[in-house]
């Protein structure tokens, strides 16, 4: 894959300097300190809340009615896999499915951060009194699309002091950070080039609410942490393990990112 031409990363950074520039000259005349003032730009989402879209708006027409059409979308096979999964397991302490995965992911009190899949597997393991899935395994899928499917609709729920928490300024540093043999990092993609194409797949804002997601690419559905590992894969930097705390301090970090994106799950992406 060839890496966008410099001219465009040139030109789109000048913008963003002169925009943020403009804002941060008006707040030092007022008093404000330097150090507020960072971090005021820090803790802003770069994409304003009237330009968020759904990455179900950059796919094709083709990809967006299989994914309207529940009758179509094949990530509705796990969705009836995980409704009996919650039948059998799960109704004894949940009355309804309803709006579990807008909850998630969560911070801990231990800083960590608790995604879907981790709370599904701490109940298998607690409550349940099972072995815990197999990271992607088929019930742990099914499970999960089945919890966001039923939360469709729905935003994830982000505390107002988000901002504040270690989990989020580790994403935000990993998210921010240069790597890779291209030189890239995530801003790169999904705030700078949203809306071009890279091959014939069209760049979306990156956030997570529609996953898990049936991604043509990998002829089945998969999860978000998934994902996440594919895309520094195509920034040809380490990969991490699908157990690293920092996957799940992104999806966090994209939750926030959304400003209230709802959930549709499950997805067809290509």
């Amino acid at each position: 894959m060839r890496a966008p031409s410099v001219r465009v990363f040139g030109l789109q950074a000048r913008r963003n300097a002169c925009v943020v520039g403009a804002w941060l000259a008006a707040l030092w005349v007022c008093g404000v300190p330097s150090a507020v003032l960072a971090q005021a730009v820090a803790t802003q989402p770069a994409i304003a809340k009237s330009a968020v879209r759904s990455g179900a708006s950059f796919a094709s027409a083709t990809i967006q009615a299989q994914q309207k059409d529940d009758d179509l979308n094949p990530g509705m096979l796990w969705v009836d896999q995980g409704r009996e999964v919650f039948a059998k397991d799960c109704l004894n302490c949940h009355a309804e499915a309803s709006g579990m995965a807008s909850k998630l992911p969560r911070l801990n009190a231990d800083g960590g951060v608790t995604t879907l899949e981790t709370q599904i597997n701490r109940c298998q393991v607690e409550r349940v009194k099972k072995p815990a899935y197999a990271t992607e395994s088929q019930p742990l899928l099914a499970l999960a699309t089945y919890l966001a499917f039923t939360s469709r609709g729905q935003a994830q729920q982000m505390p107002a002091n988000i901002t504040q928490s270690a989990a989020w300024q580790r994403a935000h540093n990993e998210y921010t950070r240069v790597q890779g043999k291209l030189d890239f990092d995530c801003r790169s993609c999904h705030d700078k080039l949203y809306g071009k194409r890279v091959r014939n797949q069209a760049i979306s804002q990156g956030y997570g609410v529609g996953y898990p997601a049936y991604r043509v690419e990998w002829q089945t559905l998969g999860s978000l942490n998934r994902r996440l590992r594919a895309c520094f894969f195509g920034m040809e930097t380490t990969v991490p393990a699908a157990s690293d705390p920092i996957l799940a301090d992104l999806e966090l970090y994209l939750a926030w990112r959304a400003q209230g994106l709802p959930i549709e799950a499950p997805t067809v992406r290509r």
